[in-house]
């Protein structure tokens, strides 16, 4: 297992259509390749917060690059009961093809989860602290660096 410790900074947000937040409804899931968002520099949870508006995400954030300013598109967030991806697997959001992830699905956090971000080219960053909510850019790009991958 790659072990090695990626700042991981789930940060801007998409608007998942061209509509602006509060136009937002329906089922949503970010996708490989998809290019349907458009970003924002606000915390994705601002706009899309789960029941204030049908459409609310329960997970949200984008991936960088390690130069933490270049979009890392087409990876893939995984969440996991223990760290390191160990236990179950609660979750899998695709990071779509302008680097943000997102979905409305409905998931158990309120246990905790531990994110990994696993790259298009299969380079892995861990978290190491569990995380109770998936407002990943209410932290990562404010109090905390933003989410990287190689």
């Amino acid at each position: 297992m790659n072990k090695k410790i990626i700042i991981f900074a789930i940060s801007i947000c998409t608007s998942i259509m061209v509509y602006s937040c509060q136009h937002v409804s329906g089922t949503y899931v970010s996708s490989h390749g998809s290019m349907a968002g458009r970003s924002m520099n606000n915390n994705c949870m601002d706009c899309h917060k789960t029941g204030a508006t049908e459409g609310g995400f329960t997970i949200g954030g984008t991936v960088f690059k390690s130069d933490s300013v270049t979009r890392y598109p087409n990876g893939t967030v995984y969440l996991y009961s223990g760290p390191y991806g160990t236990d179950s697997l609660i979750a899998t959001v695709e990071v779509d093809g302008v680097g943000n992830f997102y979905t409305t699905h409905q998931f158990d956090l309120s246990k905790g989860v531990y994110p990994v971000v696993v790259s298009s080219m299969g380079n892995k960053a861990y978290m190491q602290t569990v995380l109770t909510n998936g407002a990943c850019n209410s932290c990562h790009g404010v109090t905390q660096a933003h989410i990287v991958v190689n």
